[in-house]
């Protein structure tokens, strides 16, 4: 492991990367699909002068929103991780090795640099997500001191395959307003795991899209609200990128008495209505596999279980 150096990406490193990525994430990628062109047009923009301006604007002051660290060996590209402030909290994810150079502490290298920059930057803890396959890599957080703390399920469905739910009586669909804040706020504070929001340092800004997010776009976002009785009795996420890429459907939350009863299958579908307008033709539902009404919600819309996913938080000291 002496012989592997941790540095940032370059963008000099993008070649690399875009062979390593399909090469190490094939089984989420047949889930959710892969644009390369989608890749490279996000590093060329944060590689332009204006990004870089505003990172470094950002680093002066003590904040810095991504860090891609990379792996290399004898001069060879053969791993990365990606670091993303949450908060009080630091996100780890694109932990990959190249298969010809597993087992050989690289994987380890990089998640302790990746920790030990949360450590630095002052954060409390660090959360990850793993396929609940991958069996090598859950051992490897484990050991790390890692612990499982929640799991989501990955639903995915196809245009010409999902169905379309009844309309529910009186619930009006409709985009997110600024003026929605505190009454999404209190839907989710009653809806979700209280634990599960302080791990993830949930908090109101967190239904805003950040500065970054609307200055780098790298997905184009869509928050719903359905509205029963002039109340808001629903909330939904949504995200796509290219017509090459599955959309994202997540973060759904109903309130508890209208739970059950249809507002779940009419938010997924209303969400996945507007993303078709721009010519995405595939899609996937993230469902916490707690949530058994939304569950079965999408289930009965015929989007079909894919994958799980289990994210593991480790508490800094």
């Amino acid at each position: 492991m002496d012989d592997v150096l941790i540095r940032d990406f370059r963008k000099s490193d993008l070649d690399a990367l875009l062979y390593l990525l399909p090469l190490t994430n094939a089984e989420e990628f047949r889930v959710t699909g892969f644009d390369p062109n989608h890749v490279r047009d996000l590093v060329n923009r944060l590689y332009s002068w204006k990004t870089r301006f505003l990172l470094g604007l950002l680093r002066l002051f003590g904040k810095e929103p991504i860090k891609f660290l990379v792996a290399v060996v004898d001069g060879k590209f053969v791993g990365t991780t990606l670091i993303e402030d949450r908060g009080k909290a630091g996100s780890i994810s694109v932990v990959m090795v190249h298969p010809d150079f597993r087992r050989r502490g690289i994987a380890t290298k990089l998640m302790t640099t990746a920790i030990n920059y949360c450590r630095l930057r002052g954060k409390v803890r660090v959360v990850l997500g793993v396929l609940s396959t991958n069996v090598i890599a859950k051992d490897l957080y484990a050991k790390l001191g890692f612990r499982p703390f929640e799991s989501s399920i990955y639903f995915v469905g196809d245009s010409d395959s999902l169905g379309l739910p009844k309309s529910v009586e009186g619930v009006e669909i409709r985009p997110f307003e600024n003026g929605d804040l505190d009454e999404v706020y209190t839907l989710v504070l009653a809806s979700e795991d209280p634990l599960l929001l302080k791990i993830h340092d949930f908090g109101k800004g967190n239904l805003r899209t950040s500065f970054l997010g609307r200055f780098f776009r790298s997905a184009y976002q869509i928050k719903l609200v359905a509205v029963r009785d002039n109340r808001i009795a629903g909330y939904a996420e949504a995200a796509y990128t290219t017509p090459n890429e599955a959309a994202r459907i997540g973060f759904v939350q109903v309130s508890s008495g209208n739970a059950g009863l249809g507002v779940e299958k009419v938010l997924v579908n209303a969400a996945r209505s507007k993303i078709e307008r721009e010519g995405v033709k595939r899609f996937r539902v993230v469902v916490p596999a707690t949530k058994q009404t939304l569950i079965e919600a999408v289930k009965d819309l015929g989007f079909r279980e894919a994958l799980t996913v289990e994210g593991m938080v480790l508490e800094l000291p």
